[in-house]
């Protein structure tokens, strides 16, 4: 049988829970508002969508004076208006996060910053989730740890990632191409949205709209590529040929958000992800934990929060070493 409370949850209902749940962050800095907030995120996969979405149009509006998505804020204030004729409690929640946003740009979470950039060079700090809007209006939003060079010409756009993760949110020019290299990976795109990770040899490519071409220098493969479709990404090693594309999993994309998803993951890897976000680390004392396979949700930056949360789901024992770090080991 059907929960019919859940069903009475209808997607506005939870777009207006998001709303709040943005304003109440906004103005926040208490743990337990944070860690409710995880546990509302975490319960159902429509809370992330949504509140994702609701994240990303207000990004959009509070850079939209110094991008081409100025028409896309028109839309949303239209629709904004139209709500708040009909939905007075709605309105005060809306205004409130308009005012955040026109004040103070959107900072999401406490961890993320905007500005418009015509440097050379752009990076983020550990824990540090940054969006530019580079001078052509295309937007770069810089995962952890990450650095990012710029030169921009009359005749191409073209962008290295140096290491980390980005995400590329690419203004049309039909004239200037926007190329990123990475490693070996080479990414050509025009009007599109694609995530570039960085990590050793290692290069992926994850496309979330319109059209990119992605090449691999090292195998001499500079002047033919593979074409990929919305919703695939592709690995790229050095000396090595591409694979094939593969689908990409929504919980790959959420990483903007500084919430981690993963569905199945090896431990090993989930932990690797969650210790590029903190300098306090998490250690696996046995290789057999690493094999342990993880789904779920989780604060990027709440390392000792994921550390818990991995003793209890796995029945582990937790404890520091010297330095602060968290080790997780077979219980006795």
């Amino acid at each position: 049988m059907s929960d019919p409370g859940k069903e009475a949850r209808t997607d506005d209902v939870v777009r207006e829970e998001a709303i709040a749940w943005l304003t109440r962050l906004q103005s926040s800095s208490d743990d337990d508002d944070h860690s409710a907030f995880e546990a509302w995120y975490a319960a159902d996969t429509r809370h992330a969508d949504i509140y994702d979405d609701v994240l990303d149009n207000w990004d959009r509006m509070a850079l939209a004076a110094h991008t081409p998505a100025g028409e896309a804020r028109r839309r949303l204030t239209t629709r904004r208006d139209a709500r708040l004729a009909s939905r007075p409690a709605l309105a005060a929640v809306a205004a409130l996060v308009l005012v955040i946003l026109s004040g103070l740009g959107l900072h999401q979470l406490g961890l993320f910053g905007s500005s418009r950039s015509d440097l050379s060079q752009v990076a983020s700090r550990i824990g540090e989730i940054r969006t530019i809007t580079l001078s052509d209006g295309s937007r770069v939003t810089l995962d952890t740890n990450s650095t990012l060079a710029i030169a921009y010409s009359a005749s191409e756009r073209r962008l290295t990632l140096e290491h980390g993760r980005a995400r590329f949110d690419v203004a049309h020019d039909a004239k200037r191409p926007f190329v990123v290299t990475a490693g070996s990976g080479m990414v050509i795109a025009h009007g599109t949205v694609f995530d570039v990770d960085l990590q050793g040899p290692r290069v992926t490519v994850s496309l979330l709209r319109g059209s990119v071409e992605v090449r691999n220098a090292a195998t001499g493969e500079a002047k033919r590529g593979r074409l990929l479709a919305p919703g695939q990404r592709l690995a790229l090693e050095q000396r090595m040929p591409p694979g094939v594309p593969v689908a990409l999993r929504a919980s790959e994309t959420r990483w903007p958000t500084g919430m981690l998803s993963f569905e199945g993951a090896p431990l090993i890897e989930v932990v690797a992800a969650a210790n590029r976000y903190n300098s306090t680390q998490i250690i696996l004392a046995d290789p057999a934990i690493g094999a342990l396979r993880f789904t779920g949700t989780f604060a990027a930056t709440d390392a000792p929060g994921f550390a818990r949360m991995l003793a209890a789901t796995f029945n582990l024992d937790l404890s520091r070493d010297d330095h602060g770090n968290m080790i997780l080991a077979q219980r006795r």
